[in-house]
């Protein structure tokens, strides 16, 4: 009866760690929050202190008051109920004859034995059934890609196909020397023995520079220089020279660095935090940064608050290329999810891959494919019933749809004011304006902000602590991302965004009626998404980079978009013009217009991943060579 009393014990503890993974596996909502605090309590000292010593009393009783043959009548172990069906095994039959000599000849050695296989069937069913729940947020396609993945890295290293893959890396190579370098340029690969002199540096600078502003200048480059007004880029210029050996890390020496950062955060938090005043942040090198860290903070904060020791961010396919960089950077499983007819990401289909690993969904206003804004809405609502975190991408959007707002635009809810958002990333060198380099990342509150932190006290060269990935860091930018958005005011940024949005809907509207082309997505701030069921979209991209304009060629559907800049509204018009021209052309005489972008875009579509990686890898190469 004792034993069992014991087995039951030993089963109800087994249950008690297996029942939450199972039913989080099978879908159960909102289990996902009760799991977290189970596991909470399973992997805390005091829990793991108790069940050990259970464990040990356990094995003690039966050891003390068996009949003699011990542990050959002693089958209440957690590892005997999952083996039973095996007990019989042929193969296993001489080992555990082996094994039962001396558990029954040694009362420690059976005492040993009895503690190990309890702890070895409790932890083989919390690894089973974790491995279940994981099984959860896995797709078909994203098994089969990895699948092909596996066998192509297996391809690559027979000879002949590393060959051909040589061949292929070097051809690339070539057309991308054509592209990207100039034939004429002049390589310095090692410093002159006699510094050249100041005026002859400045000359060569000047000249070289003078003439690649000329493209952006015309206004037909899509993003990348979002101002370019004379007189703004002339003050930043000023302003970074008086700061240009400052170091926000030495706050003793320039203290008006560290106040111009704060100010920055609360200056850019006032726009989206729905009047809370515990929005908190810090500002990073870029979009990138800013999502990197907002993912290491949730990573932090869920590790620390519930265990979470394998972590999930959730992200829809429209997703900035930056969270796939920060998944793979802190080793978080990104689980991708699909979108709507609208490319907006379905809430319906977020919910069914929560788990209790979930930490963060990520969503986007507006996403950079096709400019739409999430459901963040319901997605805040999500986040709230299941206690996960919800990050917002508004790098593109920052400076544009609070003003958007306020002007009297349809602009969602988006920000702070949902209950469900717990950090947001917003761009002050897009269309806040400021120099390159600067970001900010907002958090709901302190204890967030302070998981982004890295502290070392042990440090042999003293105290170290950074609140972002870079120690140093150029103050210049800091004071230049300041003194734009105090140069700007609210005034600027309504003027500005009111003329963007403007060229933006106009664009949308002319080229809805172009003749073979399609509008993808709603276009409601800045940028303008098309395509073509008619023919290849990737041709009309490379015939207008032939007249000038420099667009952001996209895939998974394949498509061209325009993201509209301060530049660019003066010459729309002149956008139409060629892009009407181009189409006219690309239907008559389709085969004359193929193009590098078309081409490169083709070869993509028809590989797997691995070949294209090493593809990208030889573009990185190429740009990194003198």
């Amino acid at each position: 009866m004792v034993a069992d009393l014991q087995g039951s014990i030993v089963v109800c503890v087994a249950a008690f760690v297996a029942i939450p993974f199972v039913l989080d596996a099978l879908g159960f909502p909102p289990t996902t929050v009760i799991i977290r605090y189970v596991r909470k309590i399973i992997r805390s000292l005091p829990f793991r202190v108790c069940l050990m010593l259970c464990l040990i009393y356990k094995a003690t009783y039966q050891i003390l008051y068996s009949n003699g043959d011990g542990f050959a009548e002693s089958n209440h172990t957690v590892l005997k109920y999952i083996v039973t069906a095996l007990k019989n095994s042929i193969a296993l039959k001489h080992l555990k004859d082996f094994y039962l000599f001396y558990i029954n000849e040694s009362k420690i050695f059976r005492w040993a034995a009895i503690l190990m296989e309890d702890c070895i069937g409790i932890l083989l069913i919390m690894n089973v059934t974790i491995r279940i729940s994981e099984l959860k947020g896995f797709s078909l396609t994203e098994l089969k890609g990895e699948a092909v993945d596996y066998f192509v890295d297996f391809l690559k290293d027979i000879p002949s196909i590393r060959k051909e893959m040589e061949r292929e890396e070097e051809k690339l190579r070539v057309d991308l020397e054509k592209d990207l370098k100039d034939s004429n340029r002049k390589s310095n690969v090692s410093l002159p023995e006699v510094g050249l002199s100041h005026e002859t540096l400045l000359s060569e600078i000047n000249a070289k520079s003078e003439e690649e502003d000329k493209k952006w200048m015309k206004g037909q480059v899509s993003g990348t220089v979002y101002s370019g007004e004379k007189d703004h880029s002339d003050l930043l210029n000023k302003t970074y020279a008086a700061y240009s050996l400052s170091n926000p890390l030495h706050t003793d020496i320039w203290p008006s660095v560290n106040q111009f950062e704060a100010e920055i955060v609360s200056m850019t938090s006032s726009l989206v935090n729905g009047g809370s005043k515990s929005i908190v942040g810090c500002t990073s090198s870029g979009g990138t940064e800013s999502i990197i860290l907002a993912a290491k903070a949730h990573k932090t904060y869920f590790r620390n608050k519930y265990g979470i020791s394998n972590p999930e961010i959730i992200a829809c396919y429209t997703a900035h290329a930056g969270i796939e960089k920060a998944c793979d950077m802190l080793n978080i499983r990104l689980v991708r999810v699909g979108f709507d007819s609208n490319f907006k990401i379905d809430p319906k289909r977020v919910k069914k891959l929560i788990t209790s690993n979930t930490i963060m969904i990520f969503s986007s206003a507006p996403n950079f494919p096709q400019g739409v804004i999430d459901p963040i809405e319901e997605l805040s609502e999500l986040a709230v019933e299941y206690g996960v975190g919800l990050h917002v991408d508004c790098c593109l959007g920052g400076f544009v749809l609070p003003f958007a707002k306020r002007l009297g635009y349809d602009i969602p809810s988006f920000d702070f004011t949902l209950s469900g958002v717990t950090s947001m990333s917003l761009d002050t060198h897009k269309y806040g304006y400021a120099s390159k380099g600067t970001s900010v990342v907002l958090y709901r509150n302190k204890e967030l902000r302070r998981s982004q932190y890295f502290t070392y006290s042990k440090w042999m060269g003293g105290l170290y602590a950074t609140p972002t990935i870079a120690g140093s860091r150029p103050g210049a930018l800091l004071a230049c991302a300041w003194v734009s958005l105090m140069s700007m005011g609210e005034d600027g940024y309504n003027k500005r965004v009111k003329a963007i949005i403007e060229t933006s809907l106009s664009l949308a509207s002319k080229i809805s009626e172009i003749d073979g082309l399609k509008l993808l997505g709603e276009t409601t701030t800045m940028i303008v998404c098309f395509s073509s069921d008619n023919f290849n979209i990737y041709e009309v991209g490379d015939s207008m980079t032939r007249r000038g304009w420099s667009l952001n060629s996209l895939q998974n559907p394949p498509c061209i978009h325009l993201c509209v800049t301060i530049p660019i509204v003066e010459h729309a018009n002149h956008f139409i013009r060629d892009l009407s021209a181009v189409v006219n052309e690309v239907r008559r005489h389709p085969k004359k217009h193929d193009g590098h972008t078309a081409a490169m875009y083709g070869k993509a579509g028809s590989l797997p991943k691995g070949p294209i990686d090493e593809l990208l890898k030889a573009y990185i190469d190429v740009t990194l060579t003198p």
